[in-house]
């Protein structure tokens, strides 16, 4: 009896425990915080260079964090922010360069590296060495071996 209480209550706290983080998340951060955030993930920090502007914490990141939340509510796009911000700090500031003009050869690059090396390994995967059989010799071998440990006398073994 006691094992069904525990057991059913272990399932309704999850349940409750599952409602509760649904709930959260859905009715979290407005959809502006949300949308501020991805913006940021967009851009890369001109101080650190290899963290976005939501991650850093440099005075100039917190200084762009404030504007992408300005310019969001002055009503404007994405693209019209995302394109401020390049005309500001040019190209470079994306994390994601486009897919156009001198980045398209790293992104092509990028994806027929990961296309062979996929095919490399799919193809060596499949191309297993078939299983060999033992010969004789071995045969005999671990049949003599077996044939020892089944003869020995297992209170001389023990100390």
């Amino acid at each position: 009896m006691r094992r069904l209480l525990v057991r059913w209550g272990s399932g309704l706290l999850l349940v409750v425990l599952l409602a509760v983080t649904v709930i959260g998340l859905a009715g979290g951060p407005g959809r502006e915080t949300d949308r501020a955030y991805e913006l940021e993930q967009r851009l890369r920090c001109p101080v650190c260079k290899s963290v976005s502007v939501a991650d850093s914490p440099s005075d100039i990141a917190q200084a762009m964090r404030q504007v992408v939340r300005d310019q969001i509510a002055a009503g404007r796009t994405d693209d019209q922010i995302i394109d401020h911000f390049r005309a500001r700090y040019g190209g470079w500031v994306l994390i994601d360069p486009p897919m156009s003009g001198r980045t398209l050869a790293l992104w092509i690059l990028s994806l027929a590296a990961v296309a062979s090396s996929t095919t490399w390994f799919v193809l060596r995967w499949r191309r297993r060495p078939e299983p060999v059989e033992p010969s004789t010799e071995d045969r005999e071998m671990v049949d003599a071996a077996l044939e020892e440990i089944r003869t020995r006398d297992p209170i001389e073994e023990q100390p």
